[in-house]
């Protein structure tokens, strides 16, 4: 069963746990010698799963430093130099960016650190990579104890721990931030309240020798303790102008953090254990070569996640594709249907018309013949446009009878005239002049005569048949005039229509 495997590594010892569904199993512990490497891999063998070590050692420096703010590969060549100018002959080291300042060149508040004897770790490291256990990374209680100190409302915070493998952790925090940490062995002749009391007041100096303490202020001391070693702390610890003790109940502080552990006394391991667990920092000590297998997995493990969204990316797909062909079937069988249905119409209603198959010479007779009668006879609307106008003008002639006729022979056309030869159109039109006074032929004739001119501008040639008064040779204009029964203005004209060439 795969779980994590949680390794601790103090002043002396070597410890391993396994981490199982928030659960840390009973510590098993590894002497160091070939015999002791023999069990650690053999436990390895029987426990599957990343491993984290945990780090409480007094060999770990710390180094507070501001540098420039840098980015890419200057901050990068940065880190390196402050490496070898501190840390050259160990690969465990990191830099931890604190803040970057608010004022001037905003630069950047750095703690280097790292763990000065590396031959306390690499024949542990040397087992776990033959055995093929991926390393998550290497941490160290002060790393990890940051997030119990961001709970604690103080600016000037020394946070004491008791670990039973290592002695007495003190690390120190500026603002929730992490700035110093030493390790203090247990004395066998010493309690753990003697002890405190001494090395908290040794530390409170040492931090004001360096600055890291301002003058005058007062350090806040929170002691990680069981309620059972509470009395013995208040009796030989007492507060005054330079440091203040407060008492933080380990139990207390598990139940916050949801570390389920039985806490018989005041080692604060499994709390820190549980913190490992739980929320690892982001920065730590491993190198590269040192979590080769686990950025292996955790590429493997990327790769199979994208595996399996492609698996039901295209299975998402795919079934849509099957339901739309679906669909679409179902929408062409709905189709050949409704097709089925409209030939079945058609031929019914082909069927009750007689046959209308013509063959091309017909359709093309009957396309000659068309253009034939197209050229034979031009519109009613051409031919009486131009009367129209005119009768609309001349508003006293009361029109009585009007036909036309297509003269018997077509009009000639002149040679190379792209004009079609309608024959002559020829137009009767009868009528009576209104608004007549007795005996005023005169005027009637000249009305007349302003019609025919009017009509002879549109395009009509104009014939008089018949005028209110006979003015021919033959006519006799005294019997008109004498005549005591006047008759009316009668007229009949004959118009001759061509189309315009």
């Amino acid at each position: 069963m795969s779980c994590k495997i949680l390794l601790f590594l103090g002043a002396d010892s070597f410890h391993a746990y396994t981490w199982t569904k928030g659960a840390l199993s009973a510590e098993q512990r590894f002497a160091d010698n070939p015999d002791g490497k023999e069990q650690f891999a053999a436990f390895l063998k029987d426990n599957s799963g990343q491993a984290y070590l945990l780090t409480d050692l007094i060999e770990e420096d710390f180094r507070y430093e501001t540098v420039p703010h840098l980015r890419g590969g200057e901050r990068t060549a940065l880190t390196h130099r402050k490496f070898e100018q501190y840390y050259r002959n160990t690969p465990f080291r990191q830099a931890l960016l604190l803040r970057r300042q608010k004022e001037g060149r905003r630069d950047d508040d750095m703690l280097f650190s790292g763990l000065t004897n590396p031959a306390l770790l690499s024949p542990w490291l040397s087992v776990v990579q033959a055995q093929n256990i991926p390393l998550v990374g290497i941490y160290s209680v002060p790393n990890v104890s940051t997030p119990l100190a961001k709970e604690i409302s103080s600016d000037h915070l020394l946070l004491l721990s008791f670990e039973k493998h290592a002695g007495l952790r003190q690390t120190y925090f500026e603002d929730k931030l992490l700035r110093f940490s030493r390790l203090s062995p247990m004395n066998n002749g010493s309690s753990f309240s003697q002890t405190v009391a001494v090395e908290s007041a040794r530390t409170q100096q040492y931090l004001k020798s360096l600055s890291l303490l301002p003058a005058g202020q007062t350090l806040n001391v929170g002691i990680i303790c069981h309620a059972s070693d509470r009395h013995e702390l208040e009796a030989h610890l007492s507060d005054n102008t330079d440091i203040q003790y407060t008492y933080l109940d380990i139990r207390d502080m598990g139940r916050r953090i949801k570390a389920e552990a039985a806490y018989a006394d005041s080692d604060a391991t499994p709390l820190f254990l549980h913190l490992l667990a739980t929320k690892p920092p982001s920065s730590h000590y491993a190198d590269a070569a040192h979590t080769h297998l686990f950025q292996l997995s955790q590429v493997r493990r990327r790769l199979f996640l994208l595996s399996a969204v492609l698996a039901i990316g295209s299975l998402l797909w795919s079934g849509a594709n099957v339901i739309q062909g679906r669909w679409l079937n179902d929408e062409s069988e709905s189709l050949k249907v409704q097709a089925g249905k409209l030939l079945q119409q058609t031929q019914q209603i082909t069927s009750s018309f007689p046959s209308t198959i013509a063959t091309a010479t017909d359709m093309k007779t009957a396309v000659l013949l068309a253009r034939k009668l197209d050229n034979y006879s031009p519109l009613p609307q051409m031919i009486l446009e131009g009367l129209g106008k005119s009768l609309g003008d001349f508003p006293r002639l009361r029109i009585e009878k009007l036909s036309w006729q297509t003269s018997a022979a077509p009009d000639t056309v002149a040679p190379g005239s792209a004009a079609p030869a309608f024959p002559a159109q020829v137009i009767l039109l009868s009528g009576e002049l209104t608004e007549f006074a007795a005996g005023d032929y005169r005027n009637a004739l000249s009305y007349l005569e302003r019609f025919q001119q009017d009509l002879a501008q549109r395009g009509y040639n104009v014939t008089a048949l018949a005028l209110p008064l006979d003015v021919s040779p033959k006519g006799s204009i005294a019997a008109g005039v004498g005549d005591d029964n006047i008759t009316p203005a009668k007229f009949s004209l004959k118009l001759i229509w061509r189309p315009a060439s």
